[in-house]
């Protein structure tokens, strides 16, 4: 990989509640270390994951953010946009 190389990015970043702080997950990266570190039950976990691990082509890249985003609605933990912190 060059070292120029930008990770996918998610678009917009999301913020998602952590605890009692917020975190942004603005790059697939992001997204597969913060699901890594956080795996909550609900939606489907090792799906979004595998998602995460192998996209690499531009449909790809979009289903592993949606499914990313619907595990993170689904265990409760996203801040939609202009909703209080």
């Amino acid at each position: 990989m060059a070292q120029d190389f930008t990770p996918p990015a998610l678009i917009p970043p999301l913020r998602l509640r952590d605890g009692r702080s917020l975190t942004e997950i603005g790059t697939l990266d992001e997204a597969l270390v913060f699901a890594e570190t956080h795996p909550l039950p609900k939606g489907d976990y090792d799906g979004m994951l595998r998602r995460l691990q192998a996209a690499h082509e531009t449909e790809d890249l979009i289903e592993a953010g949606n499914a990313f985003k619907w595990w993170a609605e689904a265990n409760a933990i996203l801040v939609e946009p202009g909703l209080p912190e």
